[in-house]
């Protein structure tokens, strides 16, 4: 245990009991940061996650972030005839820290004064919602951005913020043209992730084993995890996945297959368009349309932003600090 400005830093390897309760006290809870994602981390991807809890002076927990440490093997040269295999370790966290009472700015600098002090190599974000306003000299930031729209407004706004010519006529479009929308069940898992790996590769991407989508399935669905499938004449023409912890929805993986590109199916609008439509009859608060660089460099990027832009929500930068 460590204090800094009046701050008890803890950091444990097992979830306390009350870590989700303590989360969903805050708009900033998220997926990222509960042990169902830990666990999946851990078992899949090899990270080891490490519970941070920050509490003040009246033994108040004020901030939750999960840590995970990943360690890097690199060959370093001994002699011409040996080599020694170093192990690099690094700090990463996805949406953090979570701050539980009054979004103080002093909390998130010490978040990030215990990390530059107790860690070299760090690789993190913060929360779209919590703002950019932070800095430290022994860090580097970059600010990325996303767009949220707000499900707490009246159905009518959203359509209306949306742009007429494209987002909205696509949708048109897509069931005019007898696309039809399913929900993903623990049966159709499986055919969600074929085409995502068929997507993936087709863009140039590594494939994914099907332990890690299954895990990630079985892991999340309980506190929040689902999606859709979009069916033209019974095939599959593509499919989204998307996380709702603490109501606030994250865009997963988003497949898309060639028949639905050549015939203009148009079923990403309206795959989309129902997980909104899914928000809003579930008194869901904000939809993440994920991340997107805000200064784009390429055609792509140009294309990311502009097409996120269309669906109305609004832009909101959060940071990327690494070292």
């Amino acid at each position: 245990m460590e204090t800094n400005i009046n701050l008890e830093f803890r950091l444990q390897e097992e979830s306390p009991t009350d870590w989700n309760q303590n989360l969903l006290k805050s708009d900033l809870g998220n997926i990222f940061n509960t042990p169902e994602y830990a666990q999946y981390a851990k078992s899949r991807l090899g990270w080891k996650p490490l519970f941070l809890s920050m509490i003040n002076s009246n033994g108040n927990i004020v901030s939750q972030t999960i840590l995970f440490e990943i360690q890097r093997k690199k060959l370093g040269k001994f002699s011409r005839l040996t080599k020694l295999v170093f192990n690099k370790l690094k700090i990463r966290w996805i949406y953090g820290p979570v701050i539980l009472l009054e979004q103080n700015p002093m909390i998130v600098n010490s978040f990030l004064k215990y990390l530059a002090n107790n860690y070299k190599k760090l690789d993190g974000t913060t929360h779209p919602l919590l703002g950019t306003e932070f800095r430290m000299p022994s860090l580097q930031f970059q600010k990325w951005s996303t767009f949220i729209i707000d499900l707490r407004q009246p159905r009518e706004s959203i359509l209306a913020n949306m742009d007429k010519k494209s987002v909205r006529k696509n949708i048109e479009r897509a069931e005019e043209r007898g696309v039809k929308v399913f929900e993903i069940t623990d049966s159709t898992i499986i055919d969600y992730h074929k085409i995502l790996n068929q997507h993936r590769l087709e863009n140039g991407n590594k494939e994914y084993d099907l332990e890690d989508t299954v895990e990630l399935w079985k892991l999340l669905k309980p506190i929040g995890f689902g999606g859709y499938l979009a069916k033209k004449d019974n095939e599959i023409i593509g499919g989204i996945t998307f996380s709702f912890f603490n109501k606030y929805i994250n865009e997963w993986g988003i497949a898309r297959t060639k028949l639905d590109a050549t015939e203009k199916l148009y079923s990403q609008d309206l795959l989309k368009w129902k997980i909104i439509e899914w928000g809003m009859v579930n008194k869901q608060k904000f939809y993440d349309f994920s991340g997107v660089n805000p200064n784009p460099q390429s055609m792509k990027e140009v294309g990311i932003l502009r097409y996120k832009r269309k669906w109305g929500g609004i832009q909101r930068e959060y940071l990327i600090i690494q070292r």
